[in-house]
């Protein structure tokens, strides 16, 4: 029997849309171990997709962290279907034969789409080749999502929260092409089976001390300073900064002495260990480290976000009463001691409702929807 061939498309502005990408693929070969061949793609980084397309997502991370008024501004005045249709006319234009040559290449069963840049250019390539191959399309957001994600080329659209269902049909988009799958975490989320001891120490942690999670990127800002307002706290605990690719950070915590225990990393590749053995993840608002905090159960702290699209994932977390977002280190430190406080009685009930808003099982949701749409395909001849 031939392989299914499964298309992903994703983008480098920020982790979260290659991340959704990886977690997808890797629940495919989980659950198809010896049946699927998964491709990867960002269509921005072909030799065919023009040089300035390349440079606005190569700077993406300094462009937004420089000029978060104009980021705001730009997003808020093409946040209109009728705006949108103008952008993705451009797109068409700039990502159509990269788009045209990656389809040809791979011939694949089902298309996933993980960044709002591709469907239309994406949809454009299929009508214009005749082919039925489904384009399915995963947002990455929780909240306020912009508008440009429900171009009518995907079949089907996999959300994350009743918000996006909601700026879904806003959209236009028919209810039955909706699927409320959660934005896709590391399908190993939720499968552990030690307990937060036992996982800290396999990670040189103390076993048994309030763990901080502080998680961080390139553009999260400041958050060195929240870190050393803890030399301040009052009750004892651990901290583990993982500073996702942000240099100076990572140079600023490993260069301090701390008076309290520290763990530093820059990358990982086993973030769901992380999160499964901490107290409170504090972080930015990024639709996909919220997803991944939420499916673990973890109280937020929110201590950095982005103005557009991320502040609909602040308002969404602090509306399900699943974390805060701390506007100071003052602020920060405060919450902090607070939810620690009362036999952390407090922090039990956050936790308790970022479990009921988060989808652990999100990734294995969206693959069983791929797998039936691959399998209703004829084989190719």
């Amino acid at each position: 029997m031939p392989k299914k061939r499964f298309l992903i498309l994703t983008s480098d502005s920020g982790f979260g849309h290659r991340s959704a990408a990886n977690y997808v693929a890797k629940a495919l070969s989980e659950a198809h171990p010896l049946e699927v061949i998964t491709r990867i793609v960002n269509p921005v980084k072909e030799k065919q997709t023009p040089v300035y397309l390349r440079q606005t997502e190569r700077n993406y991370d300094r462009n937004v962290l420089r000029n978060q008024r104009f980021y705001r501004f730009t997003y808020e005045i093409s946040n209109s279907r009728s705006i949108s249709s103008l952008v993705e006319g451009t797109l068409i234009l700039s990502l159509y034969q990269s788009l045209r040559r990656i389809y040809l290449e791979t011939y694949p069963d089902v298309i996933l789409n993980t960044a709002p840049l591709f469907n239309a250019p994406m949809g454009a390539v299929l009508d214009n080749l005749h082919s039925t191959t489904p384009l399915y399309t995963v947002v990455t957001d929780l909240a306020d999502v912009h508008t440009m994600w429900f171009n009518h080329s995907p079949d089907k659209f996999f959300v994350g929260t009743e918000a996006v269902r909601e700026k879904a049909l806003a959209c236009g988009i028919r209810e039955e092409d909706i699927i409320l799958s959660g934005i896709p975490v590391d399908p190993a989320l939720g499968a552990n089976r030690y307990t937060k001891s036992n996982l800290r120490i396999s990670l040189g942690l103390q076993p048994d001390l309030t763990t901080l999670l502080f998680v961080g990127s390139p553009r999260v800002n400041g958050m060195i300073h929240h870190i050393r307002v803890l030399e301040q706290a009052s009750f004892p605990f651990q901290v583990v900064a993982i500073a996702g690719g942000n240099r100076e950070l990572y140079a600023n915590l490993k260069q301090h002495s701390w008076n309290f225990p520290m763990h530093v990393e820059d990358f990982v590749q086993n973030m769901h260990i992380w999160l499964e053995c901490a107290d409170i993840l504090v972080t930015k608002a990024g639709g996909l480290i919220l997803s991944e905090g939420l499916a673990a159960g973890l109280p937020i702290i929110i201590v950095d976000h982005l103005p557009g699209q991320e502040t609909g994932n602040v308002e969404f977390v602090i509306g399900n009463h699943a974390g805060v977002c701390a506007y100071s280190p003052q602020e920060f430190l405060t919450i902090v001691q607070y939810w620690s406080s009362s036999d952390r009685n407090i922090l039990h009930q956050i936790a308790g409702n970022a479990a009921r808003i988060g989808f652990p099982g999100s990734a294995r949701n969206i693959t069983a929807e791929l797998w039936k749409a691959a399998s209703r395909r004829k084989p190719a001849s």
